[in-house]
């Protein structure tokens, strides 16, 4: 078990599901086993906490110059696609997907999705990530991987094969992730299906993915309406939009994670919003792809909920939540000439409390008394956040990964003084390097 922390004399920032998003500064939060046990003003209260927990010879933490918040959440990614990365570039989604990474992903073997997870991983650690929702199959030796690093994630099983065309559901690589999570009795993983999108499988085949996902009582992460294109397809086959097809299916529950919603009609985003799905906006690799911007303001004033992804490294090239949240932020405010879209509050939130909400964690993303640490602290004496202003603007416009000083998940630190603990990078480093030449 990880040593109590007493967090002393630090400025503390995080969302609410009731409240707007606070700022405490020479504030105190105490962390005893994987849980936090106080949040306030009084360092003799916090003591007391710790003390009532039987722990007396806990490290206090000194706050000076230091922010504490939640880690993030990354509500979309393709964790093993760092094997990927910077060899795919300036191409449209279509020939990006079908001409480069289908064909390598085809040659993958399981060695691949465990070294290209740990990459992610060590990057979104590193930048103040402590979980992600992540859609890619090898499902069980990415979640070996996230058990090893200490981190918590949402990790998609495929339950489907594919041979000489015909598609069939494949109840073993359901099972074969649900037995491992049983049996290492870890609480970091959490399992759901992919349904890549509507353009990917045959229509006789979607309804049979949706009795897996009832049978298994899973969530579902899909890809909807990313491309004009994929749009223009699904109404010349089916008539309607992805969101009602999808819908029809019965894919879109108050669990499911839509990825990208970039071209939704307001019909959709009506769905979306009564549906409850989660709506995970990727500004970097929607911009990226040139696949056009997501409208944040329309999705909020219909009710849809948001939370914010990166995709995976080859088709966004990094997984820096503070640059999505900035970059999120500025598309809204400069496609409607309106300063006040998608404020630093909103989207901190959709960067922390929504995005565990979305992947199925509720006792995580904020710093309150009874949730879990899930945490990180921000040295902001640098010349990118000094003079600090306000902390939670700071945090959205100003901060970046190289401010990130420590990460704690699940009462453990994974991150100490920019050192991570838990991975091997030199091994890692090698492993993916001889990976990516391998596929190339």
């Amino acid at each position: 078990m990880s040593k109590s922390v007493l967090f002393s004399d630090i400025t503390i920032v995080t969302p609410h599901d009731d409240a707007p998003v606070s700022v405490c500064e020479h504030a105190y939060c105490a962390v005893a086993g994987n849980a936090i046990v106080y949040v306030g003003d009084s360092k003799e209260e916090a003591e007391a906490a710790l003390s009532g927990m039987g722990d007396v010879s806990y490290e206090t933490y000194d706050g000076t110059n230091k922010i504490l918040c939640p880690t993030f959440a990354n509500a979309h990614a393709h964790t093993p696609m760092t094997i990927f990365r910077n060899i795919a570039d300036d191409k449209s989604l279509q020939d990006w997907l079908f001409g480069e990474i289908l064909p390598r992903e085809d040659k993958m073997v399981p060695d691949d999705f465990y070294y290209g997870n740990l990459l992610t991983l060590a990057e979104m650690i590193s930048s103040g990530t402590g979980c992600c929702a992540n859609m890619y199959t090898g499902s069980v030796q990415i979640a070996k991987g996230c058990v090893e690093a200490g981190f918590r994630i949402q990790q998609s099983v495929d339950g489907k094969r594919c041979q000489d065309g015909n598609w069939s559901v494949d109840r073993e690589n359901v099972q074969e992730l649900l037995s491992y999570i049983a049996d290492i009795q870890s609480d970091l993983v959490k399992p759901s299906l992919i349904v890549h999108s509507i353009y990917l499988y045959p229509e006789y085949f979607y309804s049979r993915i949706a009795d897996l996902a009832r049978e298994y009582s899973l969530p579902i992460t899909v890809h909807i309406s990313e491309t004009i294109r994929e749009n223009e397809d699904c109404v010349r086959q089916y008539g309607c939009s992805p969101v009602k097809k999808l819908d029809s299916f019965g894919f879109l529950t108050d669990t499911t994670v839509a990825a990208h919603c970039v071209h939704l009609s307001d019909e959709d985003r009506s769905i979306l919003a009564d549906r409850k799905v989660w709506v995970a906006h990727n500004p970097g690799s929607n911009m990226k792809l040139a696949s056009g911007v997501a409208d944040m303001a329309a999705m909020q004033k219909a009710g849809v909920r948001l939370c914010l992804g990166t995709d995976g490294a080859a088709s966004n090239n990094n997984q820096d939540m503070y640059w999505e949240m900035r970059l999120a932020s500025f598309l809204a405010k400069g496609t409607t000439y309106d300063p006040t879209v998608l404020p630093a509050e909103e989207v901190f939130k959709m960067a922390t409390r929504n995005g565990y909400l979305a992947c199925g964690f509720d006792d995580c993303g904020i710093i309150e008394k009874g949730m879990r640490a899930d945490i990180q602290i921000i040295d902001y004496d640098c010349p990118q956040m000094w003079p600090l202003g306000n902390p939670l603007s700071a945090l959205v416009y100003s901060c970046g990964p190289r401010c990130v000083e420590s990460v704690m998940i699940d009462g453990r630190f994974v991150l100490r003084n920019r050192e991570l603990l838990t991975i091997d990078m030199e091994k890692v480093k090698a492993e993916t390097k001889a990976i990516m030449q391998r596929l190339q």
